[in-house]
């Protein structure tokens, strides 16, 4: 078995976990364990999984399986290609065949048979690579929409409901709000995410750029982004050219806004379902949530020692605006745990709470935050813009802005 390949263990059980990692170990696979939902997202955010083990029960005496239910949903919604194994008690194969339905593809019951195990997670893997194989992008990287409130729920809703289908979308929502991480959801979850994702940058195109990226477009997703600054001369030429083509296009704008930018007959085409993404400031308790897990993700994927919020951290994160949403409070925290300075307060688990310097302004930081992601990826345009959470057109127009 390649070492190549990785598993992630998701039980609240040391033992359990342990006994699995010791196994699988044994025959050459990389095994990372996770104890809950929010342990397993920073491993899911910061490398690939090949096959996810879930236990469907993570609180003591409950069999239902609600929260690992959740933690499926979301699965499957992040990457349609996850293959994701459940672990389920004698009494639950009920719960575990219902698992299947939402998306599961295989189940073990506990106390497991090693052999068993073994042959279900090497199944899994082959399962992965095939999807993998008949895929022309990569899983999303990162790639959830985390958050509880309701404006949120509603946008993961709908991404879950209509990305299977052919129908065109419009997601509205400030800069940092996560349009992009929309986009490419959207398009991993679609019938056709065995093709290419091709991004039309709006501001930029042209009459032959146009029909250049419609035509490559062709059978799969079409992204137009920031569609209310196209070019008014372009609106008739758009709506030709995206004639039998589906299409997901982002905007800053809200509906009356858009509306006037395009007019009718484009918004028409492009707005069958829309998408709302509220800022941060209007998602009650995400900020907290969201800062927690890109704590634990930086210190992660930085080897930085593990980190807690301070009280007086959590209160100001909770109460500030975030004018960059969650672009800004994701860099912010990054900012922290590499640099030891900022607003914010980190206390080490071993250690009392820490003021730290000031300046975690993202106009002020933009270029130094640039200048690492290109030369984290070796100058990979595509995968720093993926870690920024801009498309590829934004990310030059600012590599132009700063000389880069």
């Amino acid at each position: 078995m390649s070492t190549e390949s990785h598993i992630l263990v998701i039980d609240d059980d040391p033992d359990i976990a342990k006994a699995a990692r010791l196994l699988l170990e044994r025959h050459g696979m990389r095994v990372s364990t996770a104890a809950d939902p929010e342990a397993a997202w920073v491993l899911l955010a910061s490398e690939p999984i090949d096959v996810i083990l879930l236990d469907l029960n993570f609180a003591r005496g409950r069999t239902t399986g609600d929260e690992s239910f959740a933690m499926l949903d979301r699965l499957i919604a992040a990457d349609a290609r996850a293959v994701v194994v459940v672990v389920t008690g004698h009494s639950g194969i009920a719960v575990a065949v219902r698992a299947m339905r939402s998306g599961a593809t295989d189940f073990v019951i506990k106390p497991w048979n090693n052999e068993r195990l073994l042959t279900t997670v090497e199944r899994g893997l082959a399962l992965r690579r095939a999807r993998l194989e008949a895929a022309a992008t990569p899983p999303v990287a990162g790639g959830v929409l985390l958050g509880e409130s309701a404006g949120i729920s509603r946008a993961r809703d709908l991404v879950a409901r209509v990305a299977p289908s052919s129908a065109s979308m419009l997601v509205h929502g400030a800069a940092g709000t996560g349009k992009t991480l929309i986009a490419q959801l959207i398009h991993q979850a679609s019938p056709h995410a065995h093709r290419p994702l091709v991004v039309l940058d709006a501001e930029a195109a042209d009459a032959d750029g146009i029909a250049a990226q419609t035509a490559a477009a062709a059978g799969s997703l079409l992204v137009i982004d920031h569609i209310d600054r196209l070019p008014r001369a372009l609106h008739a030429t758009l709506l030709h050219a995206v004639a039998g083509t589906r299409t997901v296009a982002t905007t800053r704008l809200d509906r009356a806004g858009i509306r006037t930018a395009i007019g009718e007959d484009l918004l028409d085409r492009v707005g069958t379902i829309e998408v709302a993404l509220p800022p941060l400031v209007d998602r009650a308790g995400d900020a907290v949530l969201l800062a927690r897990h890109f704590l634990a993700l930086f210190a992660y994927r930085h080897a930085r020692p593990t980190m807690a919020l301070a009280p007086e951290t959590l209160t100001a994160i909770a109460a500030d605006r975030w004018p960059d949403n969650v672009r800004g409070l994701r860099q912010a925290i990054e900012r922290a745990v590499l640099l030891g300075s900022g607003d914010l307060m980190l206390s080490p688990d071993t250690m009392e709470p820490t003021p730290l310097a000031p300046d975690l302004s993202l106009a002020r930081n933009e270029q130094a935050l640039i200048t690492a992601a290109l030369e984290r990826h070796a100058f990979n345009v595509s995968r720093a813009a993926a870690q920024l959470g801009l498309t590829r057109a934004a990310l030059y127009r600012r590599m132009a802005r700063y000389g880069l």
